[in-house]
């Protein structure tokens, strides 16, 4: 199921987004007062919004990204003896400073990030919806990410976030589980039955009520919930695989709780107490 080893840095990631209501003011030619709530219901009017579906998925051109999480895993090695460093970002990071909210810096700054780091990327329908949005909103606002954007000229010569087929330095999980789509899991679904948390208090179909009461903490937390439960689910996807073999895959576990202990007992980090304490082990 994979081709190469594991990388030694990896980030698993993560997007929230809501419709993009200034957008539809300029694109559609609505006046000046039109209010942001206004701006979405035209946005999902035009998607076909109907009595029964209110909220219809809407084009990624048309998603404002308001949050981007990712949980970092890299190997390191002290006296010859090798362990994992995770650490867990977000842009915009918490607590919140309104300057660095602006969807154009949370998409600048990830990629720039990922251009200096040059991670692989792991995330969950990444492919098809979260590196879509990130292109598309990229150029909406006016970003330039060329070391982000660069690819190799043949597959083996180097690091290429942009081949769908048989590229590990982008793996979307949800494209190893099933050709067909109507049986591709929730990453709520995977992630519960192979006995970790899943989601907590928020779902997906909750980001747009709390960005409209101005509560963008909360979509943070909710997304930076999502990257561990990807992390989780590659853990067993790669130790599936064979690609990590029991002992360092009990080990890698066991070290990652240990991690999210130390997060807990920092200011402000209560919903990774309640992740903690939905996980049993």
């Amino acid at each position: 199921m994979l081709k190469n080893e594991l990388h030694e840095r990896t980030w698993f990631f993560d997007l929230e987004w809501v419709p993009d209501a200034a957008g539809a003011k300029r694109l559609f030619d609505m006046p000046d007062e039109t209010t942001e709530l206004e701006g979405m219901r035209e946005i999902w009017r035009r998607a076909g919004s109907t009595s029964e579906n209110e909220r219809p998925f809407v084009k990624y051109l048309f998603s404002r990204v308001v949050s981007i999480a990712f949980l970092s895993r890299n190997v390191v090695y002290k006296d010859g003896e090798k362990r994992i460093d995770f650490a867990l970002h977000s842009l915009p990071k918490l607590p919140l400073n309104a300057p660095e909210t602006e969807e154009a810096k949370i998409i600048e700054r990830f990629l720039y990030y990922i251009g200096a780091r040059c991670p692989q990327l792991v995330g969950f329908n990444s492919i098809e919806a979260d590196l879509q949005v990130l292109i598309q909103r990229g150029m909406v606002n006016e970003i330039s990410a060329p070391v982000f954007c660069s690819r190799p000229g043949k597959p083996w010569e180097g690091r290429d976030y942009f081949a769908k087929n048989e590229n590990e330095w982008h793996l979307d999980l949800i494209k190893r589980f099933s050709y067909n789509a109507a049986m591709l899991p929730k990453l709520n679904e995977i992630a519960r039955l192979c006995g970790f948390p899943g989601k907590i208090d928020v779902d997906g179909s909750q980001v747009v009520e709390l960005w409209l009461q101005g509560d963008l903490a909360k979509i943070v937390e909710y997304n930076q919930i999502d990257t561990l439960n990807t992390y989780l689910v590659w853990l067993r996807f790669v130790y599936f695989a064979g690609r990590l073999p029991e002992e360092e895959y009990v080990t890698e576990q066991d070290e990652f709780r240990g991690f999210l202990e130390t997060e807990s007992q920092k200011a402000g980090k209560e919903y990774i107490r309640k992740f903690l304490d939905k996980w049993e082990i």
